[in-house]
């Protein structure tokens, strides 16, 4: 095949795509981004079932359980795969895997009723909207996309889990 300088521009593209899925490391977040916690967590109202609305990579569709228990979080359900068991909490809004090596969750954004959310891993192995009752509106859905792109995540390879 001859490349044309037509092509050089796609060519070039794709090497940096492949590039920053390299330095990513199979990762969804740039991991030199900032990561923050939403300023208005509360746990009482976070606590409770979520809907997977999009997530990054595969992810089973359902539900997100998170409840409180002698001080302990315990994440369920069974879109949280990997992500499944207790946690303890560090700063408000961010949560440390119990088990050794396990990831830290943050909620980096959460609309004011407590019905849209945007969580990840700090590492970028998963991040993922979450809903209520599974639908959020293009307004919701474009403020966790834009908090998550700030936080440095790929938001182009969100994937929707809910039809």
């Amino acid at each position: 095949m001859t490349v044309t300088h037509r092509m050089i521009p796609m060519l070039a593209t794709a090497l940096l795509c492949a590039s920053c899925a390299v330095e990513r490391g199979g990762a969804y977040r740039d991991a030199a981004a900032p990561m923050g916690v939403t300023t208005r967590f509360d746990a009482a109202r976070f606590a409770g079932s979520w809907m997977l609305w999009e997530s990054f990579g595969p992810a089973a569709p359902g539900s997100f359980v998170f409840e409180e228990r002698n001080g302990v979080l315990q994440i369920s359900g069974p879109a949280a795969l990997d992500l499944a068991g207790d946690y303890r909490n560090g700063a408000p809004g961010e949560f440390v895997a119990k088990a050794p090596n396990g990831e830290t969750l943050v909620v980096m954004w959460v609309d004011e009723d407590f019905e849209t959310a945007a969580i990840g891993t700090v590492s970028g192995s998963f991040g993922a909207i979450l809903d209520r009752d599974g639908f959020v509106p293009p307004d919701r859905a474009q403020a966790a996309r834009d908090i998550m792109e700030f936080y440095g995540w790929d938001v182009r390879t969100l994937e929707r889990t809910v039809l």
